[in-house]
């Protein structure tokens, strides 16, 4: 699933594209995607308007648009990407959502899994998950950290990160990622985290999130998601092996000679 450093791509890509340009017209092959709205009136919200702003919240990308109060929100699900392209070229079959300018350029919104989410809201706390959803881990300050810890104690670190009413964006391969460069053991409670390991771990999400963004998710052989499922080494010492377990009910790849478990 598309996690922060993914919205945070997509965001850049929509900026770049799709600002200021009049909407034509509005095409959807799979109107279950879209939430609060029927198809036809978010298609006559749309048309003539242009976006003037973007802006990331957790996983959701959250388009302004000029002269109505309305935003168009995107939760990419599984397998969500944007494609901006020149009309009438060869067709994306996963194209769910089709905004097309009056340029003759058009916006793709593509899943496969047909799992995207589609709204029109005034305000985004409008939706539920955003509504509820906790700080921003970019900005997040280390004393509202470590009190976020502290209220989930008995929670396993895994499911902690994964959370988000806890934490806004981490998703299942981040949180891996997040554990690996601060050397957490996956399987720990928050509970049995020290202080020390603790500081590594806001300072493990704020950078691993951070260069993910700033390497536009080109990533080298240093990053655990490089090998998780391939193979299967540990980026710091290739004569360990990574291990594959299901924790918090998602699939977890970790390396448990780098991240061994301790109680303190």
């Amino acid at each position: 699933m598309p996690e922060l450093p993914d919205v945070e791509s997509f965001k850049t890509y929509f900026k770049e594209s799709s600002l200021d340009k009049v909407i034509a017209d509005v095409q959807c092959s799979c109107k279950d995607l879209i939430r609060n709205i029927n198809f036809k009136d978010l298609r006559h919200k749309l048309t003539g308007k242009s976006f003037r702003d973007a802006w990331r919240r957790g996983k959701f990308l959250i388009c302004e648009i000029k002269d109505i109060p309305e935003k168009l929100i995107f939760h990419f699900g599984m397998t969500g990407d944007l494609h901006y392209v020149k009309q009438n070229t060869e067709e994306d079959r996963f194209a769910r959502l089709v905004i097309k300018f009056e340029n003759e350029y058009e916006l793709r919104l593509l899943s496969i899994r047909k799992l995207a989410k589609i709204y029109l809201v005034k305000d985004p706390e409008e939706i539920k998950l955003i509504k509820e959803m906790g700080p921003e881990p970019l900005t997040i300050s280390k004393k509202d950290f470590s009190k976020i810890l502290d209220e989930h104690q008995r929670k396993n670190i895994k499911a902690f990160l994964l959370d988000q009413r806890n934490i806004a964006g981490i998703g299942n391969v981040y949180s891996d990622e997040i554990l690996f460069k601060a050397k957490i053991n996956p399987h720990k409670n928050i509970e049995t985290v020290g202080l020390e390991q603790r500081e590594k771990l806001y300072k493990s999400v704020k950078t691993v999130l951070r260069e993910a963004v700033d390497c536009n998710m080109y990533f080298d052989s240093s990053w655990l998601i490089v090998h998780r499922g391939r193979d299967m080494r540990c980026p710091l010492n290739k004569n360990h092996k990574l291990k594959k377990e299901i924790i918090a009910g998602r699939s977890c790849y970790f390396c448990p000679s780098c991240q061994k478990y301790e109680n303190h």
